[in-house]
């Protein structure tokens, strides 16, 4: 008999939780689960193969949210809830006492305060560990996240990584110079995006591109130089597509998880510059398959080395497609299956 799984969240909407949801769904062995998800209104709805939706209706979201996911734990064997903040505390309550296998994923620092932390959208340290209290397992995607897990709330001992769907961003095409520096991500503070605007005076001859809208998208254009465009937001369609022109990916936020977009941009066979703030040496070997520093200094150093070495850029742009591989979907989800099935 399949066992039965129900992922708490909207496939249909452009978020990370979304999105990885719909890859989890699609990838689950169908010979051994049955698969049930949510859909939110009647827009940008794709037919999954034996997988089947609840629909939250947009009108009288709260109520129509709150019987969907109950509907959904009702019908579960094991329950994932990736979406913190419009997951009912009512439905967890429900799984308890039911006593439904649940699990769920962290994807950041719960407890940095430079930006809006997780403790602030609940309100307060003891809303949010109530909230974790009643899900009987919570995986920290990456080990830096584990690490920096604070008293009250327990993760478990090994992450459970996300992955990419890297066939979507496949044009692996070595680089073999570097002319196009690409952002892509939220325009908002949190993402130290001056460093990347930054660079752009001091590389004239270099092309850099913003991929991504946000609050501050207007004083960056007020900041940026000729060689700087803004691409906007792109769906995965039209991303694959701009980064068949890009070299190397530069994210200058000092917060992260584990960033989708540099497995995305991987993909595509261009390598990152991240900075060393939340374990990205945990994933990348610096100078094999990507970069990973402290100071904005070594940011411009490793730029100066790919202009003056070629042969740097071309090892790395080979190298991190294997980084691509590893975190494919198709091999991550054999992990999932396994926590699935041993979860008490």
């Amino acid at each position: 008999m399949r066992k039965k799984i129900f992922l708490g969240a909207y496939i249909n909407v452009i978020n990370a939780q979304n999105i990885n949801c719909k890859s989890i769904a699609f990838h689950l062995d169908k010979n051994k689960y049955s698969v049930k998800t949510l859909v939110l209104g009647n827009k940008n709805i794709e037919k999954l193969d034996n997988v089947s939706f609840i629909k939250v209706s947009t009108l009288g979201y709260k109520i129509s949210n709150l019987f969907a996911f109950i509907k959904g734990v009702l019908w579960a064997d094991v329950c994932y809830f990736p979406k913190h903040q419009s997951t009912p505390k009512l439905a967890l309550k429900i799984a308890n006492l039911l006593d439904k296998k649940t699990f769920t994923t962290i994807e950041g620092n719960m407890w940095d305060t430079s930006r809006r932390n997780m403790i602030e959208s609940f309100g307060s340290f003891g809303k949010m560990r109530d909230y974790f209290s009643l899900i009987s397992h919570s995986f920290g995607i990456t080990s830096e996240i584990i690490k920096k897990v604070d008293s009250g709330i327990k993760l478990e001992e090994n992450p459970l990584y996300l992955g990419v769907e890297s066939n979507l961003f496949s044009f692996r095409k070595t680089k073999k110079k570097l002319n196009n520096i690409v952002f892509i991500g939220s325009l908002l503070k949190t993402k130290n995006l001056n460093d990347f605007i930054s660079l752009t005076s001091l590389y004239p001859d270099i092309n850099f591109h913003i991929i991504g809208d946000g609050p501050i998208k207007e004083y960056l254009i007020k900041k940026s130089c000729n060689n700087v465009t803004f691409h906007g937001k792109l769906n995965h369609f039209e991303l694959s597509k701009k980064l068949k022109n890009m070299d190397l990916h530069f994210l200058p936020s000092r917060s992260e998880g584990f960033p989708k977009v540099v497995l995305e941009t991987a993909s595509s066979s261009i390598p990152s510059i991240l900075y060393d703030d939340y374990g990205a040496d945990s994933w990348i070997n610096h100078s094999e398959n990507g970069f990973v520093v402290s100071t904005f200094t070594a940011v411009k150093s490793i730029i100066d080395n790919l202009i003056e070495n070629p042969d740097l850029l071309i090892r790395n742009s080979e190298n991190v497609l294997e980084l691509a591989e590893k975190f494919d979907w198709k091999i991550i989800i054999k992990s999932w299956e396994k926590v699935i099935d041993n979860l008490k």
